[in-house]
């Protein structure tokens, strides 16, 4: 699995104030939360997407203050790193339509 949006290696940002995120395309939404749920870390997932200019769907799945960036960035590089897939955790906020 692979970001189908950036085509990047995971990067985790820590900028903003409204917690922890990851911006994800839509289509990895069950296997990035199937990872989560398997290490009971919490989440929700924003009811809202954005896709521009007719690139994949974006979903942002929160972590919330209490969020572990670190802890989430480890979590999906090692998955990556076994499955080719590439994830971004930031902290701040995104918003869209689905």
């Amino acid at each position: 699995m692979i970001d189908e949006m950036t085509q990047n290696l995971p990067r985790v940002s820590t900028d903003g104030t409204t917690g922890v995120y990851l911006m994800i395309p839509l289509g990895q939404l069950p296997r990035i939360r199937e990872l989560l749920d398997g290490r009971a870390i919490r989440n929700s997932v924003d009811r809202q997407a954005i896709s521009l200019d007719g690139k994949p769907v974006i979903v942002v799945i929160n972590f919330g203050h209490a969020g572990d960036a670190s802890q989430i960035q480890t979590l999906l590089d090692e998955a990556g790193w076994h499955s080719g897939a590439a994830f971004s955790v930031c902290s701040g906020f995104v918003s869209g339509w689905w």
